[in-house]
């Protein structure tokens, strides 16, 4: 079984094959799982991987990560700002992971923002499309401003504020 560290370089002579994950497997470092032709594969990844990578090759074939397609909930974004502001809030209330594309946004299926949406009047859509949020830890927890500077603690008790 091939034990993949890193994504390589695709040769577009090559078959494909697919090896289909979730979007939760391309968020992990370290799992295991089958292409569609049968071959076994581990995965022990300094960084997760995107949709697309080629991750192993044969003479003839290239293996591919494809991401699988999920339900979703396609939010068209609305004109004024008043109304944006609106939507974001309602979606970050609810901590809903989004997809910021072009002219809409996709948000899991979630029945409760769902239902919210459509009660403030939303344009929306249930589809099945590739869901690609940014990850959760791809963005700073906070940070420190001059001149913003307040007492507050972290986890295990560790307290500080910065002094100007």
């Amino acid at each position: 079984m091939p034990i993949i560290e890193n994504a390589i370089e695709a040769v577009p002579e090559l078959k494909r094959v697919f090896i289909e994950v979730d979007r939760f497997q391309l968020q992990k470092c370290r799992f295991r799982c089958k292409a569609k032709d049968g071959m076994d594969f581990a995965f022990a990844l300094e960084s997760p991987l995107e949709n697309g990578n080629c991750v192993y090759r044969t003479v003839t074939h290239c293996y591919e990560l494809k991401q699988l397609r999920e339900k979703v909930i396609r939010i068209e974004l609305p004109g004024s700002s008043s109304r944006l502001a609106q939507l974001a809030w309602q979606i970050g209330n609810l901590h809903q992971p989004v997809d910021i594309r072009e002219n809409f946004l996709l948000v899991a299926d979630d029945p409760a923002l769902r239902r919210v949406l459509k009660e403030r009047g939303f344009k929306l859509e249930a589809i099945t499309d590739i869901f690609n949020p940014p990850a959760h830890s791809s963005f700073a927890n906070h940070q420190h401003v001059p001149g913003l500077e307040y007492q507050h603690s972290h986890f295990f008790g560790i307290n500080h504020g910065s002094v100007v």
